[in-house]
Parts: structure tokens; sequence; C-alpha cells
């Protein structure tokens, strides 16, 4: 079976086994099917269901953006279209259009009602052969989320759906109502509070002790991490050989032995690794932002659905210890060739690893093969998607001081930059088979200027394949020429940062 996952992809909505598309299985949503939200729902106040519904009734509108401010003021949650909510049944297709439920619809209603405001994410469960919208909304950070504008005025003059100013928790039924009890009030802002007391106590400790260095262990387990994830990504491809044709043996060992390995260490004001208890829970979370900001039909840290790709906790030893580790899915268990493959590994010790294969040199079957090469728009892709994903984790996880960022490209030798496979970038190719670098970077950088961060973690690459008086990456290397080359791809959700 062939797969392409260089070709931008998006899921399709279709309420209808005639009228759909299926969505591909990497853009479900972390239940399998929508089975999974429905049992136990009269329990489960993170999950909110609604009859299909015209959301561009202003009614309707107001109504929706009180139930994602309590879902997220919840700690996040699912809002479920074409449920009976006293039934719990579904309600079959719709002759809705799909522009109802699609991302923009809904983010629109984020953004006129809600404050801060925000990234959800459009996803579908499949029950019967009907796919069903499901609204995946993330946590609060460091503020409650706060209606900021009224519904629409009711017959007794009062707003109806949602009232400036108020804070909308979930309560029992379930239903989603101002927040009254002081219970209530602790639990969200204990959570708040969580995101912010580790990094004021960071603050202190810089300003009175100086600016604290990673400690050389975390360096140390940073490197192995890296190394240890790419060894596996190897012996795996060469394990896929035995499941494939053999006239793709090649093409499969050569991807093995020719990948970019991008890896983080979050650590805190101490120098010390920043501990994960869920790698999984966090993950999930953190997989609704990058597909507002790293996404291209495929991503980085994907978590899959489906039991047999779904990612699975494992054991290893780092540094000497016994550490556990959250997986993405297993070459050597997907059967299918790609234009790239990828592995990456969430470690429980702050540590995030990605492997992909280089797709430069890939051709489609029957096509001559281009020369050997590397393209700007995926060396930034690859670079974009870590520090993204460590700018989101590091968002969730409070005490973070520095991400400590290590590249490690193999298979360069003889490659030349190119724009695609028949423009030249810089006809001089690199003449060594390796490039790895590890470099620092302060949380607030990170945080603050994201730009400057690719930047300065880019650049190092890059230079590689400096020409002088043609390409020159210290003035190449700009937003605009960054989103530009994102352009490419075609798809909105592979995008720097606004800071």
């Amino acid at each position: 079976m062939l797969s392409d996952k260089s070709t931008p992809g998006c899921a399709h909505w279709g309420f209808g086994a005639k009228e759909m598309s299926a969505a591909p299985e990497r853009d479900k949503v972390t239940v399998s099917d929508l089975s999974d939200l429905i049992a136990g729902a009269n329990e489960n106040l993170g999950v909110e269901f609604k009859a299909w519904m015209d959301t561009t009734d202003p009614e309707h509108r107001a109504k929706l953006a009180r139930h994602i401010a309590a879902l997220a003021n919840h700690g996040g949650g699912y809002l479920v279209f074409g449920i009976d909510d006293k039934t719990r049944k579904p309600l079959g297709a719709t002759d809705l259009p799909p522009s109802s439920f699609g991302q923009d619809a809904i983010s629109a209603i984020v953004k006129r009602y809600l404050e801060p405001r925000l990234q959800v994410l459009l996803q579908g469960a499949e029950f019967e052969g009907v796919t069903y919208p499901v609204v995946v909304v993330p946590s609060h950070g460091a503020r409650p989320v706060v209606a900021i504008a009224d519904g629409p005025q009711g017959a007794n003059g009062r707003p109806v759906g949602i009232s400036q100013g108020t804070v909308y928790v979930r309560a029992a039924g379930p239903e989603s109502v101002p927040i009254r009890s002081s219970d209530d009030w602790n639990t969200l802002l204990e959570r708040c509070l969580s995101h912010r007391a580790d990094l004021l106590g960071s603050i202190l400790r810089q300003s009175i002790g100086g600016r604290s260095q990673p400690d050389s262990r975390v360096l140390e387990l940073l490197v192995a991490a890296v190394t240890e994830t790419a060894a596996d990504f190897t012996a795996q491809t060469r394990s896929l050989t035995e499941r494939t044709d053999a006239k793709y043996h090649a093409q499969i060992l050569q991807a093995g032995e020719n990948y970019s390995a991008m890896g983080y260490a979050l650590v805190d004001a101490d120098g010390d690794p920043i501990s994960i208890e869920s790698p999984r829970t966090l993950n999930d979370r953190v997989s609704v932002a990058m597909h507002q900001y790293a996404y291209y039909g495929w991503g980085s840290f994907l978590p899959l659905s489906v039991p047999e790709r779904a990612p699975q906790v494992r054991m290893s030893t780092l540094g000497g210890r016994e550490t556990t580790y959250l997986e993405g899915m297993r070459v050597e268990n997907t059967g299918l060739i790609s234009s790239a493959f990828d592995y990456w590994r969430i470690y429980e010790c702050g540590i995030a690893v990605s492997v992909e294969s280089l797709r430069d040199n890939w051709s489609r079957e029957g096509q001559p093969s281009p020369p050997k090469h590397l393209t700007p728009l995926w060396i930034l892709v690859a670079i974009h998607s870590l520090l993204a994903h460590a700018r989101l984790m590091g968002q969730e996880l409070p005490g973070v001081a520095q991400v400590i960022v290590r590249m490690d490209w193999r298979g360069l030798s003889d490659r030349m930059l190119m724009w695609d496979n028949f423009r030249v970038v810089a006809s001089t190719p690199y003449r060594d088979d390796r490039f790895a670098r590890t470099i620092p970077l302060q949380w607030a950088e990170l945080r603050d200027d994201y730009f400057g961060a690719l930047r300065r973690v880019a650049l190092p690459f890059m230079n590689l394949f400096a020409t002088q008086g043609w390409f020159q990456p210290e003035s190449w290397l700009t937003p605009d020429a960054v989103q530009n080359e994102f352009k490419r791809l075609e798809m909105r959700s592979m995008r720097l940062f606004d800071d």
C-alpha cells in the first residue's frame, strides 16, 4: 500500500454515507468511535451533546459559546453535534451544510464571545457510517475563560445564551452554568495559579542567583534520547522490509539511514529536567494546538487513535536509569511505503524526540529520482514542528526556564540545496554525512520571540549551504520568507506564532 504524506490532507466534512468522504484515520479524535464518547456521558462533565443546529443562528451561537467556555474552564472536553442531549442517541445524517460545523464557523464563535481566545479543533467521530463533528476544547491557561459579549436580546430584554463578564463552568446534568460556589472557584483558580506559581519562583531564583545553566547531565540525557530514538527508527525501517515487496527495500533502507533527528528538553531554573506525569494526556492536549500551527496533513508527535497505531507506553534505560516514554506509531507496524517515515518519543523526564526520513529524494514509482538534495521548506518544517511542540508543551508545564534543542541530521553527504526537484538554491553540495548541534534557548525567547528562536536554531544548519552572492541565510531567513515557504504546502495550519 502506498501513502504519500507529502501531499497536504484535510478532514472532509460530510454527514451521510452517500455524501461524505470519511476523515482520514490521523484526523480522528482520540476516541475510537462515537460510542466511546456516549458511554458514561451522564457522569462525564467533559462531554456536551447537541442536536444538529444551524450555527449561523445568533441564539445557537451564543449557547455554543457558553458550552465551549464551560468546557475550557472544566479543564477541556468535547462538544459533539448530532446527538440528542436527552436520550444520548445519534440522530443520523443532517441536511445542514458541512460549513455549519467547520473550523471557521466554530472559531468565529470563539472570537466573538470568549477571552482569552481558545484554539479549538474540529474533528470527527464515526457511528454507523455517519461522521459526527466534534469540537475538541482545550483547557484554559493562566486565566479562566470569560464571556466578552452578550448573546442576542430575548423577549424579556435579557441576553440569551451567554452574558458578558460571566465565567461559566460545568455542573451536574451535565450543563454549563455561571460559576457560583467557592468550591468551583477554588478548583478553577488552583489550575490557573499552577501555570504561574513555578514560573514566578523561577524568576525570583534567577534574579537572586543569576541565570542558571542546564546541568551537564540534562545535555547528556538529551543527546542519549535523540541517539536512542534515531537508532530505533533505523531498526524499524529494516524490520519493515520483511513485510513489504522487495522492489521497495532499497528505498526503505535509504530512508532509515537518511533522516533528521530533532529533540528538546524542558529545563527548570535550577538546571534540572521538568518531569511529565502523563505524556499521553499532555500530548493529546497539545496536539489540538499543533493542528493550528504545525500541521500539513500530517505532523510531528501526532497521536493516532486506531488501536494498532495509537501511542504506546514503553520502558528503556536512559543515562543509566530506567525510564518510561510514550512512542508514536512504529514504522515496522504500518506496512506502508511512504514519502517519509517518522517516529517519535516523549519521555517522562521532559524530553521529546521526533525522527523523520529526508523526503527530498523520494519519487513516485516509475519516475526518475531527482538529484540528492534538501529543500528550505522541509528543513523549516522539521525545525518549526519541533519548536512549536516545545512551546506548546512548555505552556502547559509551569516552571520551564530553558528549552535545550538537539538536532542530528544524517545522510547529508553530496546533498545540495534546491527549491524543488528542478530549481537549485545552492549548487555546492555538503561533503560530510552528518551535522549535529545542541542549542540552548531561554523559555522567554521561545515564548515571546518565536521567530528569533527558530532563526537561532535554523541558521547553523542552513549556513552549511551558504553561497557567496547567491544563498545567504543570514539575510534570506526572515518571517516573510518562512511564511512564503509554508504557503507552498497550501495548508493554513503551518504558520509561525504571533508574538
